[in-house]
């Protein structure tokens, strides 16, 4: 058991609430995003929440490189790379699929940001079912400590980060993001029936869901799968929160329920179907609000059509806590193209 590492100040915290006023109005719920896209510029999302422990643990152990892994699209990576820039370390980058013919989205601004960056086109559970998620991380861990020794072979000191920030370490930034909700509630902000957050390894979830245990942040606290079965994720917030009580000491219990929206999760890292893109340009266009379409575009859409077949089904003031990923609008600009300028009938 161990005190969890000092704390880096990387986001610009306390992000905002803002209610969306023609949306509540048309589903008849009280709506409110909580701004987590704002944490920051380049590193923008619930990866720099997650950051600000595991890139903190990295400075306490000595790195001078950070190691992780991810698809293309990937928020993490750039998170991870920005993040290196910003703090003069070296980033390194194992990307889950070919080298593309033009850089676009986070990969442009990895490589803008000097990560290294590496790709491996048989890392990724897309290609067959016998490559499961399992193996695909098992894969990612075996790249990634490679690339470590590497590293520690010519002279440096690695640092890997799981894929996404996963595991009980950066779940500790959304164990934060709480304690800043309970907060700005404490100090005016509505009081949510609902927080609702897109779940992709989990670890966000599990971190509200300890947050609520230790700051006495009032809500159920629900998530929408959009990479992974749903009783994978429920595994993965079990571990996420069971493995946090052990190794920091928390006098919490893992919850008996896990609340998911299932049925939302995507055909792979970079895929969206024309309904969740129209979910994108709706939302935009009604409150000037942009989502993406890999993982918020797919959580938002979990909440729209849960309130939207029953407005009680999470409580009268429901708060989505939007993670980011603006960058991974412009990878599909050609089908948003189709969208916006529909051809003539």
């Amino acid at each position: 058991m161990s005190a969890p590492p000092a704390r880096l100040e990387l986001a610009l915290a306390p992000t905002p609430i803002l209610k969306l006023d023609r949306l509540s109005r048309r589903l008849g719920v009280e709506v409110h995003v909580k701004r987590d896209d704002l944490t920051g510029l380049l590193e923008s999302g619930n990866k720099v929440r997650k950051l600000e422990f595991l890139v903190g643990e990295a400075l306490q152990q000595g790195a001078d490189t950070l190691i992780t892994c991810g698809p293309p699209g990937s928020n993490g990576c750039r998170a991870v790379a920005a993040v290196a820039a910003r703090l003069g370390l070296r980033a390194v980058l194992a990307i889950r699929g070919e080298r593309p013919a033009a850089y676009d989205g986070n990969l442009l601004l990895g490589r803008l940001l000097g990560a290294d960056t590496r790709y491996y086109p048989d890392l990724g559970p897309e290609r067959g079912p016998e490559r499961g998620p399992e193996l695909t991380v098992e894969r990612g861990e075996g790249i990634m400590e490679a690339l470590a020794a590497e590293v520690r072979a010519g002279g440096g000191r690695p640092y890997v980060i799981p894929e996404s920030g996963a595991g009980e370490l950066g779940a500790l930034g959304y164990v934060e993001c709480a304690v800043e909700l309970s907060e700005q509630i404490h100090h005016g902000a509505p009081r949510f029936d609902t927080i609702v957050i897109t779940a992709g390894s989990g670890g966000s979830h599990a971190g509200l869901l300890m947050g609520k245990q230790l700051a006495g942040l009032p809500g159920e606290i629900v998530s929408v799968p959009v990479t992974a079965p749903a009783e994978r994720v429920r595994q993965a917030i079990v571990r996420t929160v069971g493995a946090a009580i052990q190794r920091f000491g928390f006098a919490i219990e893992v919850p008996k329920a896990i609340h998911l929206l299932d049925g939302y999760q995507g055909a792979g890292p970079a895929a969206a179907t024309d309904e969740e893109l129209g979910v994108i340009v709706a939302l935009a266009r009604d409150e000037g609000l942009l989502l993406d379409p890999i993982y918020t575009g797919k959580g938002f859409r979990g909440l729209v059509e849960t309130l939207a077949r029953d407005p009680k089904a999470l409580g009268q003031r429901v708060c989505f806590i939007h993670t980011g990923g603006l960058f991974g609008l412009f990878p599909f600009r050609d089908r948003l193209r189709g969208l916006l300028d529909p051809p003539a009938q």
